[in-house]
Order: C-alpha cells, then sequence, then structure tokens
C-alpha cells in the first residue's frame, strides 16, 4: 500500500476506492467475523482430509487474533473490530469436534509498523504513515514497551505456547528475536508433558522443517523435512474478492500437488483465505471436499508414508511407501496394461490390490519377470472406478 510502483497497485486502488485520508487501521471496523462458526470450520477442515491446520494468530500488521495481556498490546479482535478471540474459539471447537486433528499457529516475528519494531529493509518498523499525506498516524491498540522482542514479541508466543496449546509454532520471517530461550523452554516443558510440538525453519533457528511457498517440488527435497505452503488463490494467501471462481485450485489439483510432495519427503499446507465476515467462500469449501473425498478414501497411501529414496517417480508415477507395503500412484486414467520400468520392490508372491474409489481392496493381476518389468492387468472396473489418481498397493508378503 506503501509503494505507487508495486506491481499489485494497491497504493492506486486504495486511493482511488477509499480516498487519501481513509488509513489502514480504519479497516478494523470491517472486520465483523460475524458469520465465523468455528466449528464449520474444523469440520471442513476434516472433511478435507488435512491431519493438522495452522491459523494466521498475528500477521505483519501486529493485528492479533487473539487474547494476552494488556500490558504486552491492545492491537487484536479481543479489543477492536469483532471483539472476539477467534483462535480460542477455534481450538475449542477443533479439541470438541475433532480431537485427532493437530493445531499449529502462524506467527509473525515481526510488526511493520510497531513504534518499537526497528529493523530496516521491508519491515523498517513504526510509526505508521499515511502513504499519501506522508502524516504520522497511531499505531492502533499499541502499548508503550521498553523493548519489543522481550516485551511483545515473546509473551505472545508464550501466550501461544502455552495458554493455547499450540503444537506447531510457525513462525514466520525471522528477524529479532529470543527463539533460542523461547523454543528450548518451551521444547523441554513439552517433553515434561509427554506432548510433541514442533517449530518452522523462520522462528530465527533452523527449526524441524523447511517452508518453500508456492513451490511444490523444491531443490533437494529429501535432504530434510519440509512443507510446502501456498494458497488456493493462484495468487495470495489472504481473500481477494476479484478472483474468479475458476482460479481456485480445484480438487484435482489439490490432490495431484498433495501426492507430488509427500512423494518427495513433504508436507502440504494449504491456505483458505476466509472473508472479513469470517466466512468461507462456497467455492472453496466445494474444492476442499471434493479433493478430500480422494483423500480420505486413499489415505492408507498418504498419511504416515514415506518416500521412495531410488525415486519420487516421474509423470505419471509417484510413489510412497511404508515398512510393509509400498504404492503406486497414476497420474491420471491409466490404460488396461500399467508397466513401470522403475524397480519398485516386488517380490513373487506380493500380492498386489487397488487402494480407493469403487474396486478398493480388489487384487489385481500382474506379470514380473525381474527388476524394473512389473506390469499391472487393469480390468475396466477398475479404470472406472476412480478419478484423478489411480493408486495400487504392493502388499508384502515374507
Amino acid at each position: 500500500m506503501h509503494d505507487p510502483n508495486d506491481k499489485t497497485q494497491t497504493y492506486q486502488y486504495h486511493l482511488d476506492t477509499y480516498g487519501k485520508d481513509v488509513n489502514y487501521d480504519d479497516f478494523a471496523a470491517n472486520f465483523t467475523g460475524k458469520k465465523f462458526n468455528p466449528k464449520d470450520w474444523v469440520d471442513l477442515f476434516a472433511d478435507a482430509g488435512a491431519q493438522y491446520f495452522v491459523p494466521t494468530t498475528k500477521h505483519h500488521d501486529g493485528f492479533a487474533l487473539f487474547n494476552f495481556s494488556e500490558s504486552v498490546s491492545r492491537r487484536s479482535t479481543v479489543h477492536y473490530g469483532p471483539k472476539r478471540d477467534f483462535i480460542g474459539e477455534l481450538f475449542a471447537a477443533a479439541k470438541q469436534h475433532q480431537p485427532h486433528m493437530r493445531r499449529g499457529t502462524y506467527f509473525s516475528l515481526p510488526e511493520w509498523y510497531n513504534p518499537k519494531y526497528k529493523h530496516g529493509g521491508s519491515f523498517a518498523g513504526g510509526p505508521p504513515t499515511n502513504p499519501y499525506t506522508g502524516a504520522t498516524l497511531d499505531y492502533t491498540g499499541y502499548v508503550d514497551v521498553d523493548d519489543f522482542v522481550k516485551d511483545v514479541q515473546v509473551p505472545q508466543m508464550e501466550t501461544l505456547a502455552y495458554e493455547y496449546d499450540t503444537e506447531i509454532m510457525w513462525c514466520d520471517i525471522g528477524g529479532p528475536n529470543d527463539s533460542a530461550n523461547m523454543m528450548s523452554k518451551w521444547i523441554n516443558w513439552a517433553k515434561k508433558q509427554g506432548r510433541q510440538v514442533s517449530f518452522n525453519s523462520r522462528c530465527g533457528l533452523a527449526g524441524d522443517y523447511d517452508t518453500p511457498e508456492y513451490d511444490p517440488n523444491p531443490t533437494h527435497p529429501l535432504d530434510r523435512m519440509w512443507e510446502s505452503s501456498r494458497g488456493m488463490d493462484p495468487h495470495s494467501y489472504g481473500y481477494n474478492h476479484v478472483i474468479p471462481d475458476d482460479q481456485y485450485m480445484t480438487g484435482e489439483e489439490i490432490v495431484r500437488t498433495l501426492v507430488d510432495i509427500v512423494a518427495n519427503n513433504g508436507n502440504f499446507l494449504l491456505d483458505i483465505g476466509p472473508k472479513g465476515d469470517g466466512s468461507i467462500a462456497s467455492i472453496m469449501q466445494t474444492n476442499l471436499r471434493d479433493a478430500g473425498a480422494w483423500i480420505r478414501a486413499h489415505g492408507e497411501s498418504i498419511y504416515g508414508t514415506t518416500y521412495w529414496s531410488v525415486t519420487a517417480g516421474a509423470d505419471p508415477f509417484r510413489y510412497t511407501a511404508t515398512e510393509d507395503a509400498f504404492y503406486i500412484h497414476h497420474l491420471g486414467k491409466p490404460g488396461s496394461t500399467l508397466h513401470t520400468s522403475d524397480p519398485v520392490p516386488f517380490l513373487p508372491g506380493d500380492k498386489v490390490t487397488v487402494v480407493g474409489g469403487d474396486a478398493h481392496g480388489s487384487e489385481v493381476g500382474h506379470a514380473w519377470t525381474g527388476v524394473g518389468t512389473l506390469t499391472l492387468n487393469l480390468p475396466q472396473n477398475v479404470l472406472d472406478g476412480d478419478k484423478y489418481i489411480w493408486t495400487f498397493k504392493i502388499e508384502y508378503v515374507r
């Protein structure tokens, strides 16, 4: 919004639509959340096949969606706009209605315009200014503190860790932090509680996993754990009302992306951009549930699997594995004879069955004369019985 040369032309759009005297914090009044139903949200996540979720608790604008001490800040939805603790409501609904789902928290370490945050670059700190007049503005909800990291960042992270029981601390940006102390205390505390927790690579530390954005297959994907994130929107994590329905990720695109990522040792964190009233666009819900129907039906080939160290597979194949089985994923509908020259771990006596679809569990005829010669013979009911990706299981018989 401050850069008139930015490719998004947000500077021009704001000026033409709202005028120069409407400031960023004025939009808090438009954030009502009146249609937010936390049970509906967590049920949708489950319908989509998700095993964990990571809501934004505070983005770079510093406007938080959870509650914390007023000695830290009052810049939150608890004090302005909807006057609700959205994260608290969402986590309570998850614990009650979808207790199997792990709960994470996205948290921006810096705040764009907090008067006590000074770092330079694109996060230069505050106080905020009007981009058209240059006037200095109040930072809504600001509480004067001595040190941003010690008095704002760390207390908010500790609130998420200990009061909201987050299991995943999903930091963003990095910059000034005290994560070494904060994370070590949290991890040791969690261990004593018998809980498993994790944090990503953006907390100022190496973290447990890397986090590429809009990149489903990063360089050297097998070096360590990683999680690819992107929005259902082709360009943005947030809701954009000008994006037509046909540009959102379809159920098929979600499924294909997920299988590709899992075959390459990654997780898929798919962003849903809700509207200001707390509702989720119907096209997003439809496509998520469509993807979820496939994911749940083929769950054994996705959840709890690992990558095959030989190859993730080249189109049209992807591979996943467990200790007891090996899964062949064929992208798109195969022909009646499916042959792979990859040295899949098949031995005489192993059983091949269909995973998912109408023919789930059916045994598949096959031929094998040596490494790299596996051929599957697929009857019509198998070909007609699924969509998007056809999956076959080699069950080891030892």
